[in-house]
C-alpha cells in the first residue's frame, strides 16, 4: 500500500472517529497497513490502540447505563410500593376515626362496614342497595372519606327528586343559548371531577338518561346538553337504590347493560329491624346532636322508652328513628324521654288526648307572680327570675343543664338563685336520668 492511499485511509479513520462511528473506523483500519516501520505505521498502530480503548470504554459505559437503568426501575418500584402503603395507612387512619365512622354495633352491620371499607380501596363502580331510610347515603359518604379520593369532591344527587326533563342538565351540564336566557353551567359530573358522585335512587332514573349515563361510564366523558365537545371527568360512580334492579330490568324499566356496569361491586345495607343492637347507639347520637342544637330538648332516654324503641319494627328504618326521637325530645315534659312521650305506634301516648294536667306547684315567693313595677309593668329582675325558674323546672332541677341552656356559667346561676332565694328549691332530677346527674355542690 503506497503512502497516499495510507494517508487517505488514516484521514478516513480520523473522520469516522470524530463522528463517533467507531465500527466504521475499525472497518477502514483492517487489514493492517503493512510492515513498514515508518511514521505512518506508528500512527496507524496508535489509532488502532485508541479504537480498542474506545471500545472498552463504550462497553463499560453500556454496562454502567444498564446498572443505572435497573437501579432507576428498582427505585420507581419502591416508590410505588411506598405510595400504596402510605395510601393504605391514611385510609386505615380515616377508618379508625370515630368522627367519620358510622354506627355499626350489630354483627350484620360490622360485616357490612368491613366490606364497605374494603370497597373504598378499590376504585370501581359501586352499587349500594337497601330499604328506604337505612342510611345508604351516609355509608356512601363514609366510603368516599376513607378512599384514595378523600381529598376530592363528593357530589350526591337524588335522581328521584329531579324531573326527568331537568335531570340530564343537572348531571351533565348545559351550554349557553340552548334556550332563551339559559347560561352555561357545569353538571354534577364535572363538579365531582377527580372525586366521586353518588347517584341516589338510580332505580327511578328515566331510560333516556340511563343511556347517557352508560356512555359516561364507558368513555369517562360527558357532553353538556346542547354541546358537542366531550369533557373528560375522572369520577368514581356510586349508585344507591331501594328498588330491586333485577326486577326492574325484567320489567323493562331499567337498562340491563347499565345494571351490569353498575353491579361491579355490590353492597346490601340491612334494615334497622335486623340490626337492633345499633338502636341504643343511634338514639344517643341523635339526642346528642339535637341537644347541642336545641339545649331545651330532652337529651336522654329512660330504660322503658329505650325498650320500646328496640322492640319496634321500624319500617322507615334509621330515618324514622331519628324523626321519632326528635319529636319526643322536643315534646317531652322532663329532661328524660319517658314511654309516654313516644308515639302511640311505639306504645306511647304522644299525640293522644291526655287527661287534664294537674295544677302547677306554687312557685317560691321570690319567683311567683312578682309585683309589677311602675305603671303595672313587671321589672326586668322579676322577668329574669321567672325565666330561670321555668328553665330549671324544664331541666328537672339539673343546675348544670339549666346553666348551659341559659348561656351562663354554673356559678353564675348559683349567684342568681341565691339572690332569688330558691337555690335549693329546684325540682330533683328524674330517677331515670342516670347519665346526667346533678354535680355535688
Amino acid at each position: 500500500m503506497d503512502s497516499p492511499e495510507r494517508y487517505e485511509k488514516l484521514a478516513a479513520i480520523c473522520e469516522a472517529i470524530t463522528r463517533g462511528e467507531y465500527e466504521q473506523a475499525k472497518t477502514i483500519f483492517d487489514p493492517p497497513f503493512g510492515q513498514q516501520n515508518d511514521k505512518i505505521d506508528v500512527l496507524a498502530e496508535a489509532l488502532g490502540m485508541m479504537l480498542v480503548r474506545i471500545e472498552a470504554r463504550e462497553f463499560e459505559l453500556g454496562r454502567a447505563i444498564d446498572e443505572l437503568t435497573q437501579t432507576r426501575e428498582d427505585l420507581l418500584w419502591h416508590k410505588k410500593q411506598l405510595a400504596q402503603e402510605n395510601n393504605r395507612l391514611r385510609a386505615e387512619l380515616r377508618r379508625n376515626s370515630s368522627v367519620t365512622r358510622p354506627v355499626a354495633a350489630a354483627p350484620a352491620m360490622q360485616q357490612f362496614l368491613r366490606q364497605a371499607e374494603r370497597a373504598a380501596l378499590v376504585d370501581a363502580t359501586l352499587l349500594i342497595t337497601g330499604e328506604t331510610g337505612t342510611g345508604k347515603g351516609v355509608f356512601a359518604r363514609h366510603i368516599h372519606a376513607v378512599s384514595l379520593r378523600a381529598n376530592k369532591p363528593f357530589i350526591p344527587i337524588n335522581c328521584a327528586a329531579i324531573p326527568g326533563a331537568l335531570l340530564e342538565s343537572e348531571l351533565f351540564g348545559i351550554e349557553a343559548g340552548v334556550a332563551s336566557g339559559v347560561q352555561a353551567r357545569m353538571g354534577r359530573f364535572e363538579q365531582a371531577s377527580g372525586g366521586a358522585i353518588l347517584l341516589d335512587e338510580i332505580g327511578d332514573m328515566p331510560l333516556e338518561s340511563q343511556a347517557k349515563l352508560l356512555h359516561v361510564i364507558e368513555t369517562g366523558t360527558v357532553e353538556r346538553v346542547g354541546g358537542r365537545k366531550p369533557i373528560r371527568v375522572g369520577v368514581r360512580i356510586m349508585a344507591a337504590t331501594h328498588r330491586d334492579l333485577e326486577k326492574c330490568v325484567a320489567e323493562g324499566s331499567f337498562r340491563a347493560d347499565l345494571f351490569y356496569r353498575l353491579n361491579v361491586m355490590r353492597l346490601h345495607l340491612p334494615p334497622l329491624r335486623e340490626r337492633k343492637e345499633d338502636i341504643p347507639l343511634l338514639a344517643r347520637m341523635f339526642l346528642s346532636r339535637l341537644s347541642a342544637r336545641l339545649p331545651l330538648a330532652a337529651a336522654d332516654l329512660s330504660r322503658e322508652a329505650l325498650a320500646l324503641l328496640v322492640a319496634h319494627s321500624w319500617p322507615g328504618n334509621v330515618r324514622e328513628l331519628e324523626n321519632e326521637l326528635e319529636r319526643a325530645a322536643l315534646l317531652a315534659e322532663n329532661a328524660v324521654i319517658m314511654p309516654g312521650d313516644l308515639s302511640p305506634a311505639l306504645g306511647g301516648t304522644q299525640g293522644v288526648e291526655a287527661a287534664p294536667l294537674a295544677a302547677p306547684q306554687e312557685l317560691p315567693p321570690a319567683a311567683s307572680a312578682p309585683a309589677p313595677g311602675g305603671e303595672g309593668v313587671q321589672t326586668l329582675a322579676d322577668m329574669e327570675s321567672r325565666h330561670i325558674t321555668m328553665v330549671l323546672e324544664r331541666m328537672g332541677g339539673n343546675k348544670s343543664r339549666a346553666a348551659k341552656a341559659l348561656g351562663i356559667s354554673r356559678e353564675g346561676l348559683r349567684v342568681k338563685l341565691k339572690a332569688m332565694g330558691v337555690q335549693d328549691q329546684s325540682r330533683p332530677p328524674h330517677p331515670d336520668a342516670a347519665e346526667a346527674p346533678e354535680q355535688a355542690e
